[in-house]
């Protein structure tokens, strides 16, 4: 019997076909890890390929091209698929997988053309169909060269395209909307986990000495793994000792885990050092040949393994549901990495038992930095960062009344309190929370670098320039995860809302563009803002920040309290 999709997954298939349908030819969706894309592929691959369209799928790594054919048999028995890959070169088949990698060398596309034009003529050796896993790698030059050649972008008969990720996003600042024209579907990781397709999850904050985010240098946006793998390194003890008492289970064992490590120094570290506490480590890197991740994959669902320690392997194309617990010892500033990172963990296991996942985060002793959290994936989710909220100033030695108390110390006596910013000759001026964390929101678009987008805390994308007014993406049908069109407008931040409209019934990308457009128009403020991103607020941005209820504002710096001002306000006028 032919395997069937869940209904949001029928709906993505099917505005698939309406984005194609309206001329939107390079389309995606955006699905969580663990709901199933490889279902959305095999169906839409499956279908086109029983109407003769002999549909070509791209992806990057061994394991997605086996879940692919083996889920294309489960959506269509008895229907054959060809692979190419490396030495295998299988074609000719109504449904062609390919490894990206393989199909980047000119004489593997021009023996696969000369297939496709023995089947298909009237497509002049191509495909009738691209499907594309992991698509937020589709601007790397190598598939860009696959999706000319497969006429992806020709201007007269393009070829539907169709790409799948869990989240639209590069770390790498290359503009996604180069390749895709539209999102016709689009769900998140809260959203599945309040509909129960994904289990709740859960945040505790693991203190390792020797991370120091302050001291890592930042390459393409992110950390680098050199340096972090040297830190994380020297406190693998003290990281397998926090796990031990976290992700204790009640009957006596700890959770399935799988560890995510910047390096191949601190992977081997990582696992010798559970090794030597008593517990049973997989070690998976780069090189690790497929027979043997194989083993280690299948050990850990068994429970032969208690945890499997990579180095950015597993993040894409690996299910173990039984795993419900994420050791981040990787911190990040990716939105894009920490959501696939943390997905691993999400997939309900009912056979186990399994009701939640633990995300144990290993951030270290640093604060103020624009870490991707737990907070930005599920706002809802229960997060103990109490490890981190009562570690000792870093510039005067003392805490918080809260943490003495939490702590148990007598001021005074056991230790003092924190007075860093409160005035007075001999204090030091507190270190600064930012620079401001402005974040681009729209998905596809290479925006203007004076644009501040910004989202209440419920999601609605505002763009603030800086007169009293700001620019909203209003979602219509008013869910956010599922609208297809949107209002764009803007309304008065204070006294009358004032709402002007700019237009009703827009593509995402377009009323994007309009409100941005009204923005930059309206005033050159980005730039002021930004120069304030390491100076210390004055005192009427204190006094302001203090009335809507921000604690300690004189820690932050004029642009991030700038940005959670604006924020607050917001979600006055607009929730």
């Amino acid at each position: 019997m032919a395997r069937e999709l869940r209904p949001y997954q029928s709906e993505a298939s099917e505005a698939v076909d309406e984005e194609w349908a309206e001329g939107n030819t390079r389309t995606a969706i955006v699905l969580p890890t663990g709901c199933g894309k490889t279902d959305v592929i095999a169906d839409k691959a499956t279908r086109n390929a029983t109407e003769g369209r002999y549909p070509l799928i791209l992806a990057h790594r061994d394991e997605l091209l086996n879940q692919i054919q083996e889920r294309c048999g489960m959506h269509a028995p008895g229907l054959r698929s060809g692979r190419i890959q490396a030495k295998v070169d299988q074609r000719g088949y109504p449904i062609t997988v390919a490894m990206t990698p393989t199909l980047a060398r000119p004489a593997r596309r021009e023996r696969l053309a000369r297939a496709y034009e023995s089947m298909r003529p009237d497509r002049i050796g191509r495909p009738g169909i691209v499907i594309m896993d992991e698509c937020h790698h589709a601007t790397s030059p190598s598939v860009m060269d696959i999706l000319e050649w497969a006429g992806c972008f020709d201007p007269v008969d393009p070829t539907p395209t169709m790409g799948v990720t869990a989240t639209l996003i590069r770390g790498d600042k290359r503009s996604l909307g180069d390749v895709w024209q539209s999102v016709a579907f689009s769900r998140d990781i809260a959203w599945a986990i309040g509909e129960g397709w994904l289990v709740p999850v859960r945040g505790k904050v693991v203190i390792a000495d020797h991370v120091d985010l302050h001291k890592a240098k930042i390459r393409k946006g992110d950390y680098t793994e050199r340096e972090l793998g040297a830190m994380v390194a020297q406190d693998v003890d003290q990281i397998v000792k926090a796990w031990e008492e976290h992700a204790a289970t009640p009957e006596g064992g700890h959770r399935t885990t799988v560890a995510f490590v910047p390096s191949v120094e601190a992977c081997h570290a990582m696992a010798e050092a559970f090794t030597l506490h008593g517990y049973r480590a997989g070690v998976v890197l780069g090189d690790t040949p497929a027979s043997e991740r194989a083993v280690i994959y299948r050990d850990l669902e068994a429970g032969r393994l208690d945890v499997m320690v990579n180095v950015m392997v597993a993040t894409e194309g690996w299910d173990c549901p039984p795993v419900s617990c994420v050791l981040m010892a990787r911190p990040t500033r990716l939105p894009g990495l920490y959501t696939q990172i943390v997905g691993r963990g999400l997939r309900p296991s009912p056979s186990t038992g399994k009701t939640d996942c633990l995300v144990l985060d290993v951030v270290g002793a640093s604060r103020g930095q624009k870490l991707t959290t737990l907070i930005d994936l599920a706002p809802t989710a229960e997060i103990d960062s109490s490890a981190l909220d009562d570690l000792p100033c870093e510039d005067c030695g003392g805490y918080s009344l809260a943490s003495l108390r939490r702590l148990g110390l007598t001021e005074g006596v056991d230790a003092k309190r924190c007075t860093c910013g409160l005035g007075g000759p001999a204090i030091q001026p507190p270190k600064l929370i930012g620079p401001a964390s402005y974040e681009d929101y729209d998905l596809l678009a290479t925006d203007d670098p004076r644009a501040v987008w910004l989202r209440t805390s419920r999601g609605v994308p505002f763009v603030v320039p800086g007169n009293d007014r700001i620019g909203v993406l209003w979602p219509e049908g008013g869910d956010l995860s599922s609208a297809t069109t949107w209002t764009a407008g803007h309304i008065a931040l204070t006294g009358p809302m004032d709402a002007v409209t700019l237009g009703e019934g827009l593509p995402l990308s377009e009323a994007h563009e309009v409100t941005e457009a009204w923005a930059l128009a309206a005033s050159p403020w980005s730039a002021q803002r930004n120069r304030g991103t390491h100076r210390q607020p004055t005192p009427g941005q204190c006094r302001k920040a203090r009335g809507l209820g921000i604690v300690a504002p004189e820690t932050y710096s004029q642009a991030a309290l700038s940005e959670k001002i604006d924020i607050l306000l917001a979600n006055s006028r607009l929730h």
